[in-house]
């Protein structure tokens, strides 16, 4: 598909990008936890893969290199906008009648024992249990070693699994 869009098939872009724009939306605004900006994110992880499609070396791993992309332009909001990962709002607008967000199921405990994590620890997470990416293309995504990955995701889980036994849960 990347080799027609490079050729100039206007119809296979549109494709491309309609089967990966609403996980690309929900991953940004799981990072963002605000709407506009999710959007706008999305909006420029697409524009910035056709603005480097030329670069591209075709893989079989493009999802993982798509949301590397859609991590990066997270980033460069960050940096643009100096906020912080705005959990409280995310979760209020999440419990709310969100029709976009109701095929994510996650409860109110979930979303706040994911606050208790660093951000790497929570993208890597998120990335596995709700997009189910391998640890080897998270690694990928976050541009870090494979061993990292993996101890983010198992520091992660060693402080949820703490935060559930301290509130009771087994």
């Amino acid at each position: 598909m990347i080799k027609r869009i490079k050729q100039g098939e206007t119809e296979a872009l549109d494709v491309l990008i309609e089967g990966h724009y609403d996980g690309i939306y929900r991953f940004c605004y799981y990072k963002l936890g605000d709407r506009e900006a999710a959007y706008d994110c999305a909006q420029e992880t697409f524009l910035n893969l056709l603005r480097y499609l030329d670069t591209y070396v075709e893989q079989k791993k493009f999802k993982a290199y798509l949301y590397r992309i859609a991590g990066n332009v997270c980033m460069d909001w960050f940096r643009k906008n100096s906020v912080q990962f705005a959990g409280e709002e995310l979760l209020e607008t999440i419990t709310k009648e969100d029709t976009e967000l109701k095929r994510v199921e996650l409860s109110d405990e979930v979303y706040r024992a994911l606050q208790i994590l660093s951000p790497a620890q929570r993208d890597v997470i998120i990335l596995h249990f709700l997009y189910d990416f391998k640890l080897r293309e998270i690694a990928q995504i976050t541009n870090v070693p494979m061993s990292t990955a993996k101890s983010w995701l198992k520091q992660g889980m060693d402080k949820l699994k703490n935060r559930m036994h301290a509130g009771g849960r087994h």
